[in-house]
Parts: structure tokens; C-alpha cells; sequence
């Protein structure tokens, strides 16, 4: 079917959002140098080798910090005599310089441990050696006067510059951070353990881009699956000039593979970013499209982990599925590019939601993330080998009988959506995770916040966070219900054929709540055998019929927390 092209309020419900939300805070702003950063418990063998502490200058004003010190309360190391931090800048101070940037692919500004390369030393009294267990670190300056004061773990430092408990323990690989205001964009330091108590958990390599609102008169295309993503998609592809980069969880239709090869056969520059491991492993599928993409001219790297070789991803899972076309549009899914989230024949295939945003600067945005993804000085950005000597054909070719089974899976799905071009006036937001996904006052929770009549949630699934022994809320269903106690009309649509158990028990979360509070809340499976969907494999959420998510990010604490993934919410003005 053709898209048809649509203005006004209709399909309001897949353009996205974007909402400014004010919040009165107390935090103070910092008038010293601060610490920032602390990577006391890393990946490297021995472990020391691999220690940093990031200091940072939130003043207008360069600062000079020639004999300040650093100490644990055992070993002081100390800033040489032309120190200076400039305003608004960061200094890495390594225990091993080259050790630093085999890991960030970053210089240290000094080294303090071991003279492994040409960046400044530090001069050191004893060994400083942050103890994983609990340790101190302070920031004195060139008179003995306590700047700043970090405590962790089990540490019962209780003294100048630290009040209350200490912050608690991180895992190996995580990089210990200051928290910073959301509104403000001011680091927290009020000399406590909350200060480092962020939502976020911040792995050592992972990326920190900005929350960007991007605002333009234009249009978009939006549309679902299984209805239409495979037309829009192709479509896409088969109008590229210049280049399509594409980060993607997992990429199994030939079909699609077919135009990819098309384009690059026209000159295109082409470059796949796939999950090295995804759940269930990788498939011949998928070495299989690998290969022939890469015979025809294209790109493929994997983002692996392989902890034998001293190889640590960035994220749990790369689960972004995202296209970037001439760097002009960008393609954001809920959907990977299987047969059944971009299927050949709409009859069949799970319920997804997807729109292509013509605009070069949310482009660039996501240009930039791809980018930093994909970049192959790091360990775990694997580019496609065929007969590695150490990984044979993981992430190379499939097995030499395999053959592919190009049957196209029908199904009793009526499609009745076609896809829409939407004119009007936007207001685009990136929500990345890590980075953006969990933010109070923006992104996700911000926009359900901010929500006035109804909210209307779509999910594969709703999970309860923590562990098994210690469960704890997920913050966007409570966001969710929130909503419903503030007035809105609350809709909750999850599906019943993955992750049943979990589902049905955030259902019966959801009526115990109605049931003891009379709220205009609602959660439900979807009925797939009438609908005749495979399952619904959406994350998407509506608010007040003119605000849209649309991302990759499940409604589970890994995917917030710890995976690569993308989506857009955005507003349409008329």
C-alpha cells in the first residue's frame, strides 16, 4: 500500500513528544574543584593498573592547582608546579597512563602509579591503591585544606568534608559518578552519599550523550508492523544516494538484505552495527546476510564480549534498532529487522511502531551516537572475520551447507494501518540508554509526568526491578499509574504469549490498585488470536493523543539500565 499524506491531528498518537518540565531543586552549585569520577574496581588483571579519578572545574575560572594533593589517608600523590584546570574542564588522573587509554581511547592528563608512558607524573608519597572493599579519596590544596571528600564502600571516614553514610559499593567495570542536576546541568555536592546515587549506572567506556530537544516545520513518516514497516523500510533504502548506517539488534530477512546489497551495488556506503550475542546466540541468518553484505562492498561489526580475551562490553545488549539515511533522515523502530518484526507479508508479524524523521539535525544527533558505537578501537566493536584464529566463524561465515529458507511466513493479520505523512511543526528528543532513558524530569518519566487526560501504554512486557530476593518498583509503571491518581484515563496493553507470568502479575498489581483506589486505570493482555498479530513486541507510550514514544527500550530494568537502546519522543504542534 502507498502512504498516504495526512496534516492535522491525525495520528497524533505515533509522532513522539517533548515537554519542558520545571522542578524546584535546592542543589548547590560547586564553587571549587571537584571529584568526579572514581574507578577503583576495573577489569584489568591485578586491577590497579587500571584506577582513575576525574577532577572537574565547575567555575567560570581557570583555577591554579600546582601543589594540590589527592589522598587515600596512606599515600598522597601531588600536582606539579604548572598545574592549572581550566574552567569548565576535567583532569584524568591515571594510576597507568597507557593502561587509561587502552581502556577510554582517551590521553590521562597525569599518571601516579607507573611511569608507563610520556604523560606527566605525579609526585607521590606511597602507593595509591584504591581498595575495592571501601577507601577515602581527597582533594586538598596546596595549604592542607580539605576541597572535596569521596567515601565508599565500607569506609568509616567521618570527618571534614563528608557527612552521613558512605556511597555504596559499585560492580567491577563501573565507573563510579557524581550525579548532575537535571535542570540545571550542575554536578550535586552536598557532601553526601546522595550526591553519587544517580539513576544511572555508569560503565566504564559507555557513552554520555546529552538529552537534545530538536525543533523544526517538516514531516515524517510513521507507520507500524506489520502493516507497512517493510515498504516504508525498503523504500528508504532503495532512495539512498550517499549512505545507510544501521545499528540493529538483529537483522534476519533476506528481504531486506536483498536492498541493502541493491544499494551498495549503487554506491552506497553501508555499515551494520549488530549484537554480537544476542539471546538464543547469533544465527546462521544472520552470518549468512553478514557475509553477503559484506562480499557486495558493505561494513559489518559486531558488539561483543569475551571476558578469556579481555573483552567487556559496553552494554548487556546493543538493542537500538535504527537506521540513518544520507545523513538527512533517520528510521527509529520498536522492531528488529526479522520476518516477524519486518515482515514480508503483513498478514503476518508482531505489532510494532516506526516513523522516519526527515531532519539533518536529529540525524547528526544520532549520527553521532552510531558513531561512537561503532568505533573500532574498541575492543568490543568485532568487525565481521571470516576464520578468526580465535573466534573460527562466531562472527564470521555460516556454515558452508546452509542454505536460506526464503518462505514467507502469511498469516490472518487484516493490516488495516497504512502509513501516514504527517506535516506539521516538531519538537524531536533522542532518549537513549543509558544515557537519557531513566531522566526524573525529562525523557520517558518526564513525559508521563507531564501528561494532563490520558496515557496509553503498549508493551512486550512490564517487569518489576531488583533482584528475585529484592524486588523493587519500575519507575515507569508507577510513572504510569501516578498519572491515573492525578486524573488521566490510563490504558496498559502487554502482551500474553512472552513473559506471561510477569505480565499477568503486573496486571493483577495494576487491578489491585483500581480495586483499592477507583482509578481510571486499566491493564490488559491483547487478544492475539482475534487480532491475529504473533505478539505484541512494541515499547511505546501515548500521552494526551499528541505526545508519542517510540524506542527499543523494554520496560525491564536491563534494557534502561544497561543496554544500548534508542527511541524518539516527540510533539507535533499544528
Amino acid at each position: 500500500m502507498k502512504s498516504r499524506r495526512k496534516t492535522g491531528i491525525v495520528l497524533a498518537f505515533i509522532v513522539l513528544l517533548v515537554t519542558a518540565i520545571t522542578v524546584t531543586v535546592g542543589a548547590v552549585s560547586p564553587k571549587n574543584p571537584i571529584i568526579t569520577e572514581i574507578y577503583y574496581d576495573t577489569y584489568l588483571k591485578g586491577d590497579t593498573s587500571g584506577e582513575f579519578i576525574r577532577i572537574h572545574n565547575p567555575t567560570e575560572s581557570s583555577i591554579n592547582i600546582v601543589g594540590w594533593q589527592i589522598t587515600d589517608l596512606k599515600s598522597v600523590i601531588t600536582f606539579p608546579t604548572w598545574t592549572n584546570i581550566d574552567a569548565g574542564c576535567n583532569l584524568y588522573i591515571a594510576y597507568n597512563a597507557t593502561a587509561f587509554y587502552e581502556e577510554m581511547l582517551q590521553k590521562a592528563d597525569f599518571e601516579y602509579g607507573e611511569d608507563s608512558d610520556i604523560t606527566p607524573d605525579m609526585a607521590k608519597s606511597g602507593s595509591l591503591k584504591l581498595a575495592n572493599a571501601g577507601d577515602e579519596v581527597i582533594l586538598k590544596d596546596n595549604e592542607g585544606k580539605i576541597i572535596d571528600v569521596v567515601v565508599y564502600g565500607n569506609s568509616y571516614y567521618a570527618s571534614t568534608g563528608w557527612i552521613g553514610g558512605p556511597v555504596k559499593s559499585v560492580n567491577p567495570g563501573v565507573i563510579m559518578e557524581r550525579d548532575k542536576n537535571e535542570t540545571t546541568g550542575q554536578y550535586e555536592d552536598t557532601n553526601t552519599s546522595a550526591d553519587w546515587d544517580d539513576y544511572r549506572v555508569y560503565v566504564v567506556c559507555q557513552s554520555h550523550f546529552s538529552y537534545e530537544t530538536f525543533g523544526f516545520n517538516g514531516n515524517v513518516t510513521v507507520f507500524t508492523s506489520p502493516d507497512s514497516s517493510l515498504i516504508e523500510i525498503a523504500n528508504a533504502i532503495d532512495n539512498a544516494q550517499e549512505s545507510i548506517y544501521l545499528n540493529v539488534y538483529e537483522f534476519h530477512n533476506f528481504y531486506l538484505m536483498d536492498h541493502i546489497i541493491n544499494a551498495i551495488d549503487r554506491g552506497v556506503d553501508v555499515k551494520i552495527m549488530l549484537e554480537g550475542g544476542p539471546v538464543g546466540g547469533l544465527s546462521d541468518e544472520e552470518r549468512y546476510i553478514a557475509n553477503k553484505t559484506v562480499a557486495a562492498g558493505g561494513t559489518v561489526r559486531f558488539m561483543i564480549n569475551n571476558k578469556s580475551e579481555g573483552i567487556y562490553d559496553r552494554y548487556a545488549f546493543n538493542h537500538a534498532k535504527y537506521a540513518l539515511i544520507d545523513n538527512e533522515s533517520t528510521i527509529i523502530m520498536s522492531e528488529n529487522w526479522k520476518n516477524t518484526g519486518v515482515p514480508t507479508n503483513n498478514t503476518f508479524g508482531n505489532r510494532g511502531w516506526g516513523i522516519i524523521i526527515n531532519n539533518p539535525d536529529v540525524t547528526n544527533y544520532f549520527s553521532e551516537v552510531f558513531v561512537e558505537d561503532w568505533k573500532p578501537a574498541s575492543r568490543d566493536s568485532f568487525s565481521f572475520t571470516a576464520n578468526n584464529p580465535i573466534f573460527v566463524n562466531k562472527y564470521g561465515t555460516p556454515p558452508q551447507d546452509f542454505m536460506p529458507n526464503r518462505t514467507v511466513p502469511t498469516g490472518n493479520y487484516s493490516h488495516p494501518f497504512d502509513s501516514e505523512i504527517v506535516s506539521g511543526t516538531f519538537h524531536v528528543s533522542p532518549v537513549l540508554a543509558p544515557d537519557t532513558s531513566l531522566m526524573q524530569a525529562k525523557s520517558i518519566i518526564g513525559m508521563i509526568k507531564g501528561a494532563e487526560s490520558s496515557v496509553y501504554v503498549e508493551q512486550l512486557y512490564i517487569k518489576k526491578w531488583g533482584s528475585s530476593a529484592d524486588r523493587k518498583p519500575n519507575p515507569f509503571l508507577e510513572a504510569v499509574i501516578n498519572a491515573s491518581r492525578r486524573g488521566c484515563e490510563v490504558k496498559i496493553l502487554l502482551n500474553p504469549t512472552y513473559s506471561f507470568e510477569s505480565n499477568q502479575a503486573t496486571i493483577d498489581y495494576v487491578r489491585s490498585i483500581v480495586t483499592n483506589e477507583g482509578l481510571n486505570l486499566d491493564a490488559k493482555f491483547i487478544d492475539i488470536e482475534n487480532t491475529g498479530l504473533d505478539k505484541i513486541h512494541n515499547k511505546g507510550v501515548i500521552v494526551d493523543n499528541s505526545k508519542v514514544l517510540i524506542s527499543s527500550i523494554n520496560w525491564n530494568e536491563n534494557s534502561a539500565v544497561n543496554n544500548r537502546e534508542a527511541g524518539r519522543r516527540s510533539r507535533i504542534l499544528y
